[in-house]
């Protein structure tokens, strides 16, 4: 995990290895999830980032992590030097020097749901980056609203049990009854607090895996299919094309081509 450029933020989509990796910088880190999950210890802190956490890596922590096969993460640098002037990022770095795990609460879950709808767009205009980092910082500096609420527990649960279950056909009854409620209640909390349904986010999040797979890896489009939870190549190609105007091999090429 190191810096890419000498500019307040630098935000880049990261997979890793199979293996424990050691890493120190010199610089602020927020990993956060896109596909997969990760278990970190930072600073003898130890805990996992997936579907409903992330976590914050203050600036010469000493970290160690091992990310499962086929991962992908959103990961965000805040450069604690050289960055000076009234735009600065500077004072809102010394609060974030205490927090590590943090719940991807709904206004963080939107615009990693941005990030994942314009990634390359996103990652590569400095002018977007500046102020989707700030809006960034800003929610992970906000207290959490009513933490103990029951709701956003049960909306952790679901989102975790959807992540783990991506390959596998699920039903909002077998996400209720998982995340300990009710159909009726998770439709409501997915709205309130996601701005869409069950199935409309499982859609995102098995297209955000197909693609992942399809540039990380050399496995075969059918594979990636059912791995992502599609009944068969066409489909995948079918949701890619109707969702993100591509098609699998558009997304190899693409990958290549970088």
């Amino acid at each position: 995990m190191s810096a890419t450029a000498p500019q307040s933020f630098s935000l880049a989509v990261r997979s890793y290895s199979g293996q424990v990796e050691l890493h120190e910088h010199d610089f602020h880190q927020i990993v956060l999830p896109q596909s997969g999950s990760m278990d970190i210890e930072v600073d003898g802190r130890g805990g996992k980032v997936d579907g409903s956490q992330g976590v914050v890596i203050a600036a010469g922590a000493r970290h160690t992590f091992l990310a499962n096969r086929c991962n992908s993460f959103l990961v965000l640098d805040v450069l604690t030097q050289g960055a000076q002037g009234p735009k600065s990022a500077a004072p809102l770095l010394e609060p974030l020097s205490d927090k590590r795990f943090f719940a991807v609460r709904p206004d963080i879950r939107h615009l990693l749901d941005y990030a994942s709808s314009n990634g390359a767009g996103l990652i590569s205009s400095p002018g977007m980056v500046e102020p989707w980092s700030r809006l960034l910082l800003c929610s992970l500096l906000q207290p959490d609203v009513a933490p103990n609420h029951p709701g956003q527990f049960i909306l952790a649960r679901a989102q975790a049990y959807i992540e783990r279950h991506l390959s596998t056909p699920m039903t909002v009854r077998d996400i209720a009854r998982n995340a300990g409620t009710s159909e009726r209640r998770l439709y409501v909390l997915f709205g309130q607090h996601l701005k869409t349904t069950p199935f409309a986010h499982i859609a995102m999040l098995r297209l955000n895996l197909a693609i992942d797979l399809l540039r990380q890896t050399s496995l075969s489009i059918i594979e990636i299919a059912h791995r992502a939870g599609y009944a068969d190549q066409s489909a995948l190609t079918h949701a890619l094309k109707k969702a993100r105007n591509l098609t699998p091999a558009s997304v190899r090429k693409q990958a290549r081509e970088h």
